[in-house]
C-alpha cells in the first residue's frame, strides 16, 4: 500500500483520526445507559474496582448516578475473583476520585464469607481503602474473630 508512504495522506489520515477522536470525548448520553459497566485500572495496569448497574446516568465528567449498583473491590494482582462486593439500590459515583456515596441501604460481602455488613447512608473512598456507614450498621460475622483477625 504506497498511499501510507506519501506524508501527505498519512498528514491527512492523522488529522481526520485526532478530529474524530476529539469530536468523540465530548459527546455524552443524554438519557440513562441500561446495564451499565465501568471497570477502573491501576497504574500497574490491574483492574481495582469495577462499577455495574442496572442502569447509570452521566451527570457530569465527574460524577455518575447509578441505580442498582454493584461496586467490586479487587486485590492488588487478582482483577479476576473481587475481595469485597457493595450493593445498594442507588448510589452516586465519583469515578475520578474513586468514591462513592449512597443514602440507601448497603450491604457488604467478603470473598471467603467471614462476615457481611449493612447499613445505610455510606460512603466509598476508594484511595484510603474506607467504608463509612451513618445510620443502622450491622456487622453479622460467619468465623470466630480470632480467624478473621489473624
Amino acid at each position: 500500500m504506497t498511499f501510507f508512504r506519501n506524508p501527505i495522506i498519512c498528514g491527512l489520515i492523522l488529522l481526520v483520526l485526532s478530529a474524530g477522536s476529539g469530536f468523540a470525548q465530548k459527546m455524552v448520553p443524554d438519557a440513562p445507559v441500561k446495564n451499565f459497566k465501568l471497570p477502573m485500572f491501576g497504574e500497574d495496569g490491574y483492574k481495582k474496582w469495577d462499577i455495574q448497574g442496572k442502569e447509570g446516568k452521566y451527570i457530569s465528567a465527574e460524577q455518575l448516578d447509578v441505580v442498582a449498583m454493584t461496586l467490586r473491590l479487587f486485590a492488588t494482582g487478582d482483577p479476576i475473583e473481587p475481595q469485597t462486593v457493595i450493593q445498594s439500590p442507588s448510589a452516586t459515583i465519583f469515578p475520578k476520585l474513586s468514591e462513592a456515596t449512597g443514602k440507601e441501604a448497603i450491604y457488604i460481602t467478603e470473598r471467603g464469607g467471614a462476615y457481611s455488613i449493612f447499613g445505610r447512608d455510606w460512603r466509598w473512598n476508594g484511595r484510603k481503602n474506607t467504608i463509612t456507614i451513618e445510620q443502622d450498621a450491622r456487622v453479622t460475622f460467619r468465623e470466630s474473630l480470632g480467624s478473621i483477625i489473624e
